[in-house]
């Protein structure tokens, strides 16, 4: 903080800029490839014809697509739905979890 006597404060510019710009330069680095999975659980909650029906709506998978993406999760208790950046990816995982469907959102190690 400077003063000049009477005058009004100066205050100095944060430093925190520097600090955030880089921070948001390695999200972007981490968001903006295909290295998020949407994944579903199996659950005794929603039918089996339910959790494929939303896959094709909410995703936009063809209907044998979503079919075996769901029996694949009925039968190991969890299925990839896709791979998607990130913002795709986090929209599709709120839309499924907003139906009920029991699901995360997970980053791929591209060297994997």
């Amino acid at each position: 903080v400077k003063t000049g006597g009477a005058a009004p404060a100066i205050l100095d510019r944060p430093l925190v800029e520097k600090d955030q710009r880089k921070a948001e330069e390695k999200a972007k680095d981490r968001v903006g490839n295909e290295g998020w999975e949407v994944r579903i659980y199996n659950d005794g909650m929603n039918t089996r014809e339910f959790v494929a029906r939303c896959l094709v709506q909410i995703v936009g998978l063809s209907e044998m697509s979503a079919y075996q993406t769901m029996m694949q999760a009925h039968q190991n208790g969890i299925a990839v739905v896709g791979r998607y950046v990130y913002e795709r990816a986090e929209m599709y995982h709120e839309a499924l979890k907003k139906n009920g469907i029991i699901c995360d959102l997970v980053p791929v190690d591209e060297d994997a």
